[in-house]
């Protein structure tokens, strides 16, 4: 009874310092929760425009490669859908929406060679989440920069999805681009050390790329024995 005569304001003051903290995280839970679901509501209708592209430059690269067939021309006006995407993006960032929606910008931007603006809106969007939106993102950021002929900045990217126990699923996928690049360096010695780690990787999410792992190391070997 002492101990509490003695601290007992001390021990409220606490408690009700814990619950009005408790309070604060749960309200901006819910707001985050809130901003989320909004955001996603309305990517929705810029989605169909993306879907809308995607299946007509689909079809015309189709067309394009056959022969004696009418020619299908893209009817969806690009520059409205980036200008969508990227007023959207700036509107609703931080959120999962605005990643996805940044994925799909940086392909449109990929498709026209222009990998520069792609890094740009990708780390735009980038975030220090262990979701799968943004692990995606790190892995499209390590492509584009690979398309920049920036192999040593994509491996390093590689590797922070690497050492991130949440990415498991695509630790495989990383460690073989990471392997690729080391080979473009011409560093054959990391490429072939990280190419074995994949290839006797046995778990079944990785049984694809062991198999492609396996593959460029017979290669790599090959080309050695005849001095390329």
């Amino acid at each position: 009874m002492e101990f509490i005569e003695k601290y007992g304001k001390q021990l409220f003051a606490g408690i009700g310092a814990l619950i009005v903290v408790g309070f604060i995280a749960t309200l901006l839970m819910q707001n985050s929760v809130k901003k989320e679901k909004e955001s996603q509501e309305k990517y929705f209708a810029i989605e169909a425009k993306v879907k809308k592209y995607t299946e007509e430059k689909f079809k015309k690269s189709q067309t394009d490669q056959a022969k004696n067939q009418e020619k299908v021309n893209v009817t969806l006006d690009v520059n409205t859908l980036k200008s969508d995407l990227e007023s959207f993006i700036s509107q609703n960032i931080g959120t999962v929406a605005a990643q996805f929606a940044g994925l799909e910008l940086a392909q449109i931007y990929s498709d026209e060679n222009k990998s520069t603006e792609a890094l740009s809106i990708l780390q735009k969007v980038e975030t220090q989440s262990d979701l799968l939106s943004n692990s995606l993102v790190k892995m499209k950021i390590a492509q584009v920069l690979v398309d920049l002929d920036k192999c040593s900045d994509a491996v390093t990217t590689w590797s922070k999805i690497v050492s991130t126990s949440h990415f498991s699923y695509l630790h495989a996928e990383a460690k073989l681009n990471q392997a690729l690049c080391y080979k473009k360096m011409n560093d054959l010695k990391k490429a072939e050390d990280i190419l074995n780690q994949v290839k006797n990787d046995k778990s079944d999410e990785s049984a694809d790329f062991s198999n492609e792992a396996d593959r460029i190391l017979k290669l790599i070997q090959f080309n050695k024995s005849f001095g390329t």
